[in-house]
């Protein structure tokens, strides 16, 4: 057992700290925080940086506020989901997001990303089957021993995406292939957010809220404060490792990404790394991809793991979890990469808004004032997510997504939004008014 530093904060020793918070860092940083900040960059042109603060607004920032929101409560998503929607109404909530967070979608779509953007361009003749087969043996090795996921990714396979991320970006900072287009983007801070907004951190930030709860308790850290403490310095420590690389992200996007003004998205990442370092940035550009894809799905596997114990109190096991997580993921990876997106974004962007307000919500440590307004906002934030899933799914001709497309922020995917604040305003005063003709007659 590790001792904690006695002296003032009770932290675990900072060596440990850094391990988990690598080991975090790496389980959210997947194909998405790879591709989204390049493609950001070289549409921002000159204004790259401020397209950067709006991607670290929702996406670094949001991963933090998850994490503060699992420190203030002790709870992971299925305790927070429960303060607002009720246990049963949480537990079913909680399910939907890790099977899609988890073996049902994101493990099928990083497998076969590992496959088409990291083996295929190397070794066009190894079929998927293959690749996947690798891939989710190494993803079940990792994740089954409880114990151990934690220090496998933050020892070895974490430091590992680490050291080539900043090959490329520290690369391509000395000696940039071209300059940032001037003047830039007028919308540069939205189309950030926007970008942000896709890659869903910080609903995997609230899955691994149960992740780090059990790894603290695991290492004698049992009371809340404690693990408060040290679940907002590791949260913290992760959401800044995002927002850097983000950021690199974002300038290569900007600079060297100017030289490859029609590359589409995933194209452009490969374009700037093979410009950067030649046929090696080729290779190091697969082996991020690689590591950030595998080390994401074993921190979801590991995590599907703890949450699927907890919601069933234990009849679940741990271990059964991650074998069929893995089997699941293997099987359904071999639909191939663009019908899995294709599948994926409907269904994140149903369950994204609601927990965007319950985080948001779930800032306020005394959560009982602010219930009521919570619930409504969460129940609107669901029904105008209805519009943008049919959509999603192709179904356009239908009142839901004909609603959404009118509002402000419909285009993009946040019709919720308006609606939502103007239901937590209205409940919550309503909410007061209530308790204080409750204080009256009393």
């Amino acid at each position: 057992m590790n001792k904690m530093n006695t002296k003032g904060r009770n932290l675990l020793p900072w060596v440990v700290v850094f391990v988990i918070a690598a080991a975090v860092f790496s389980g959210h940083f997947g194909v998405g925080d790879v591709i989204f900040p390049a493609i950001l960059g070289r549409n921002s042109g000159a204004t790259w940086f401020i397209a950067a603060l709006g991607y670290g607004v929702i996406n670094s920032l949001g991963v933090f506020v998850a994490y503060l929101v699992v420190a203030t409560h002790n709870k992971s998503l299925l305790g927070l989901t429960s303060m607002v929607l009720g246990k049963n109404y949480g537990r079913v909530y909680t399910t939907i997001a890790m099977l899609i967070m988890g073996p049902v979608f994101i493990l099928p779509r990083v497998s076969s990303a590992t496959h088409e953007m990291a083996v295929a361009p190397f070794f066009p003749a190894i079929p998927l089957w293959i690749t996947l087969l690798i891939y989710f043996a190494l993803n079940f090795y990792f994740a089954y021993n409880r114990s151990k996921v934690i220090d496998r990714l933050g020892k070895f396979l974490a430091p590992t995406l680490i050291i080539f991320m900043l090959i490329l970006i520290v690369k391509g900072i000395i000696s940039p292939l071209a300059a940032p287009v001037s003047p830039g983007s007028s919308t540069a801070f939205t189309d950030g957010i926007l970008n942000g907004y896709n890659t869903m951190n910080a609903l995997g930030a609230s899955i691994f809220g149960i992740w780090l709860i059990n790894e603290l308790s695991r290492r004698g850290l049992k009371d809340a404060e404690t693990q408060r403490i040290n679940i907002i310095t590791i949260g913290s420590i992760a959401a800044l490792g995002l927002l850097l690389t983000s950021i690199g992200l974002t300038y290569l996007g900007a600079s060297s990404g100017a030289l490859f003004p029609k590359a589409q998205i995933g194209e452009l990442s490969v374009d700037i790394s093979n410009g950067l370092l030649g046929y090696f940035g080729k290779v190091v550009f697969g082996i991020i991809i690689a590591f950030a894809c595998i080390t994401t799905s074993v921190g979801l596997t590991s995590a599907a793991g703890d949450t699927f114990e907890q919601i069933t109190n234990g009849k679940l096991k741990y271990k059964l979890t991650v074998g069929l997580s893995s089997l699941v993921g293997f099987l359904l990876g071999l639909v191939g990469l663009s019908r899995i997106v294709g599948y994926t974004v409907p269904w994140l962007m149903l369950i994204y808004p609601a927990l965007i307000v319950l985080l948001i919500m779930g800032l306020f440590s005394r959560f009982e004032k602010v219930k009521l307004a919570a619930q409504a906002g969460t129940i609107v934030a669901i029904i105008f997510s209805i519009g943008d899933f049919l959509g999603g799914l192709g179904i356009g001709n239908n009142p839901f997504t004909k609603m959404n497309s009118v509002l402000p922020l419909g285009k993009q995917g946040m019709a919720w939004l308006l609606p939502v604040v103007i239901a937590v305003i209205i409940f919550q005063i309503i909410s007061a008014f209530i308790k204080t003709k409750t204080l009256t007659k009393a």
